[in-house]
């Protein structure tokens, strides 16, 4: 019997406590109905023995949901939360972790909070530079997390910042300081290799900030899981560990040693979700086999997921750890036994069996990019079949720079051997660089394209389906049900309606990006959000699009660019190079800004119809009308603001005034010229709530209902301002704030 063959009674149970983690996070049963119902449960198991599989099946996913529910009480902050916006207190914190060096961005572990003891994790925005490994004491202001309930599937950490009195602690005096010991380790390779180090800094300890340069190539190549500490990995140090310490020491103790050093490195990399499954199947298999215990791949894989997720469920929703499982679990149940050249074809065994392993190679890379596409495609709307060919040359030179960066860190720096194993090291990144440009290259690769959670599970199922087939190379009716149940559920989603009729109003922060989707199914969108400049990236690129196509909005029939301001206009290549457009509208100012010139060149306004607003004009869309009412022909702006579009929506007998960032001098304008005009039902507020926009006369004049207000949390502005909120608490009756989750208004649907 091979380790393969080895029973493994523990897999569906497994498998069915990850399904009651997963059903208990979408339906939050209370606990102790689930309780209830597993006490049922059991009770009907001791007299039912025809059905006790069954009803112990059962038993195993009510357990996974009541594990789920009781992680998920509250920390001490989020009741905080619950009664205040923010907290400001002197506080003492670890530094962690560097996210980002371009934006300062750490994570750090809160010691301790107004004298009150505390161990949660945040992520520190800060105006200085921090040393990870460093402890430190300052007046936090700390914020909840920015979850979007519409934009976002999962939430973040609660956000601090440093207001004052920022001072270096002394170092811990714990026996292991990790965070000391990792920086002073990533130092190290830095001391020694210099700007060159940052692949090894990645792929010792899975650095995040070291990764930005590599992550675009490697993605398109499909080889991004070589510059993480993979299981992979892991299984190459724990071959060459045994190596080195089998020639010092007994087998067993040999074994003992590894364990124990493999757990400092978990730590080290703060225990992410793929090395620990790597060492818990290592350690576990290592026990098995001091004990005699007869364990299987799969039963070890089973036992290792039971683990993780029992001392923390959250980590199944963890994408590190689905790939890492789905890639090991492909692997180990999925791949078929294949002699693909039989002694017949090839009389040379050797040749023979050459020729075969290259194939069984080609074969576990296929099937592995087929079955994590679908993974990819929800969380990052990409995926790529290239690590077919990639990883052949990928892994082995991965695991050889994985081996010089390891010796490179523990061999003193001044010596032959280290200017040897560094000039080795930087040889072979050569190679796998121009390797990975060439894969990259290869067409086999999609982007901006992401699946819904329905498509998903269409294709979770497809793919068990698929596997067990290809495994037993046999089709069975069951299986081909499984499949065709997945299929089902791949293509649905694209004959449902878009998102809910209505008009969306993005929690960007403090930007502008609106889409109005109406009821005939044609869709109206207002500027695109901001561009941040330290990360590069637009917010478009980061929510909106992933949003839209899960929502399975293919084109915008009509986008409004108020005016160009990155605020406002940076999302905008992002959304072109995604989806098509039809028309745009614009004004004239904007036709001839040097940044719309670029983007013809660019070809990004190509098989556009250009609107340009020269003056007061109506369109019709559907049954909405849209009546452009600045800027006017006679009117000369002295700023962006001042020529920034504004349009009135007439739609089902409400109207809806869009302002974008229109100043006072073009309210007073539409004042004097056509007041009649500027009435409205819904106002989207001038500005982000500025008081260069939003004048008393203008508010009392428009009369609305409500005002939507599109800023950020405690944004460096401190918009919404107090005069135009004033204003705003006079005449309308009621104020809604993007900052606080994105705005949807529903259009009432026609009898």
């Amino acid at each position: 019997m091979t380790q393969n063959d080895k029973p493994a009674p523990l897999f569906l149970p497994v498998l069915f406590w990850c399904v009651g983690i997963a059903l208990s996070r979408a339906l939050v049963i209370p606990f102790i109905w689930q309780t209830i119902i597993a006490l049922a449960l059991f009770v009907l198991a001791l007299f039912f023995k025809s059905g006790r599989i069954y009803l112990l099946l059962g038993i195993c996913l009510l357990l996974g949901g009541m594990r789920w529910t009781v992680a998920q009480q509250p920390s001490a902050l989020e009741e905080v939360f619950k009664t205040k916006s923010h907290i400001q207190q002197d506080s003492r914190f670890l530094v962690t972790n560097l996210i980002s060096s371009k934006s300062n961005l750490y994570q750090i572990r809160l010691y301790e909070i107004a004298g009150i003891k505390n161990r949660e994790n945040l992520l520190l925005y800060s105006d200085y530079k921090l040393n990870p490994g460093q402890q430190y004491s300052a007046l936090l202001e700390i914020v909840p997390a920015e979850t979007d309930a519409v934009l976002d599937m999962y939430p973040s950490l609660p956000r601090a910042y440093i207001r004052q009195n920022l001072k270096a602690e002394k170092m811990s005096k714990a026996l292991f300081p990790i965070a000391i010991w990792r920086t002073k380790l990533l130092a190290n390779l830095e001391t020694k290799m210099g700007d060159e180090a940052d692949f090894a800094k990645a792929l010792l300890f899975s650095d995040i900030s070291a990764k930005g340069k590599y992550r675009d190539e490697l993605t398109r190549s499909g080889m991004i899981h070589l510059i993480v500490v993979s299981g992979l990995h892991i299984w190459f140090i724990y071959a060459i560990c045994m190596i080195v310490l089998k020639a010092f020491f007994p087998p067993r103790l040999a074994e003992l040693i590894f364990l124990i050093l493999i757990i400092f490195y978990a730590a080290l990399n703060y225990w992410a979700p793929p090395v620990l499954r790597s060492i818990l199947m290592i350690g576990l298999m290592i026990i098995a086999r001091w004990r005699n215990i007869p364990l299987g791949s799969s039963q070890l894989l089973a036992l290792s997921m039971l683990i993780i997720t029992a001392i923390n469920p959250n980590q199944l929703f963890d994408i590190g750890l689905q790939l890492s499982f789905l890639c090991v679990g492909v692997i180990l149940l999925g791949l078929p036994h294949i002699e693909w050249i039989k002694e017949k074809d090839i009389q040379a065994s050797n040749i023979r069996n050459k020729v075969n392993n290259f194939f069984d190679l080609l074969l576990m890379n296929l099937v592995v990019g087929l079955a994590v596409m679908p993974l990819t495609l929800y969380y990052f709307g990409t995926a790529s079949l290239n690590g077919i060919i990639g990883n052949i040359l990928g892994i082995p030179l991965s695991g050889v720079i994985l081996i010089l960066s390891f010796l490179i860190l523990v061999i003193p720096a001044v010596n032959l051997l280290s200017a040897s194993l560094i000039n080795s090291y930087r040889f072979l990144l050569y190679i796998f660089n121009y390797w990975t440009e060439l894969v990259a290259s290869i067409p086999f690769y999609l982007q901006n394209y992401w699946i819904t959670s329905l498509q998903l599970a269409g294709c979770i199922l497809l793919i068990i389906g698929g596997l067990s087939m290809l495994r037993k190379l046999r089709i069975s009716w069951q299986k081909l049900i499984i499949c065709l149940i997945g299929i089902v559920l791949i293509i649905v989603p694209q004959f449902l309606h878009p998102a809910d009729k209505g008009i969306y109003l993005f929690n960007c922060g403090t930007g502008d990006c609106i889409l109005i989707s109406l009821n005939d199914g044609q869709s109206i969108m207002i500027d695109t959000g901001p561009y941040y400049r330290v990360s590069e990236k637009s917010w478009a690129s980061q929510k909106l699009i992933p949003w839209l196509n899960r929502k399975n909005i293919k084109e915008i029939d009509w986008l409004l660019l108020t005016h160009l301001d990155s605020d406002h206009s940076g999302g905008f290549p992002d959304i072109v190079n995604s989806l098509p457009i039809k028309n745009i509208a614009v004004s004239d100012e904007t036709i001839s800004d040097q940044r719309w010139k670029e983007w013809e060149n660019y070809g990004l306004l190509d098989k556009i119809n250009i609107h340009c607003i020269e003056d007061t004009i109506s369109y019709r869309i559907g049954e909405a009308s849209l009546k452009f009412l600045h800027p006017a022909k006679y009117f000369f702006p002295a700023t962006s603001n001042s020529s920034s579009l504004v349009v009135r929506m007439d739609y089902q007998g409400k109207r809806y005034l869009f302002t974008g960032d229109a100043d006072i001098n073009a309210e007073f304008y539409m004042l004097e010229h056509y007041p009649e005009e500027l009435k409205a039902d819904y106002l989207k507020a001038g500005h982000h709530g500025s008081k260069s926009s939003s004048s008393r006369e203008f508010i009392r004049t428009v009369l609305p209902e409500e005002v939507w207000i599109s800023v950020g949390r405690r944004n460096q502005w401190n918009f919404p301002h107090p005069e135009p909120m004033y204003n705003f608490q006079l005449y309308a009756e009621s104020i809604r704030r993007t900052s606080e989750g994105t705005i949807y208004h529903s259009f009432t649907q026609k009898d």
